[in-house]
């Protein structure tokens, strides 16, 4: 069986918006993980490292951001549906945009998420 490919990528994406969020180091990213800070660092090279971690370290890292390893396969694989987190990395890794200003847009993005939450709660229940 062959094995599934990874978007390395979209995993180091990911990996590096939780560091900076956290303000962490490398090497204390990669205890919080359960790996070593060169693990780390070849994972956050993505796609351009050259051999990927084995699939331990894969899941730990995947976890670390809160998701699963099978999020980030790539081919037929049916996706699961984006989520906050999702639309919050992409926002913070616009380009040309200040990390303040990418803040406020995450912020707003999620007031406006928790208010059509409870509107869908409220019609739930009022039926």
């Amino acid at each position: 069986m062959e094995e599934p490919k990874l978007d390395l990528d979209r995993l180091a994406t990911f990996l590096r918006d939780k560091i900076e969020r956290e303000e962490l180091s490398i090497r204390a990213a990669a205890d919080q993980i359960g790996c070593s800070s060169a693990t780390l660092s070849r994972l956050l090279q993505g796609a351009d490292a050259p051999n990927v971690p084995d699939s331990v370290n894969l899941m730990r890292a995947a976890s670390w951001v809160g998701r699963r390893l099978s999020e980030f396969e790539i081919g037929p694989v049916a996706k699961p549906e984006a989520t906050i987190a999702d639309v919050e990395v992409h926002l913070r890794a616009l380009p040309g945009i200040g990390k303040a200003d990418a803040e406020g847009l995450v912020a707003m993005v999620k007031a406006a998420y928790d208010a059509a939450a409870k509107l869908r709660s409220k019609k739930t229940t009022s039926r």
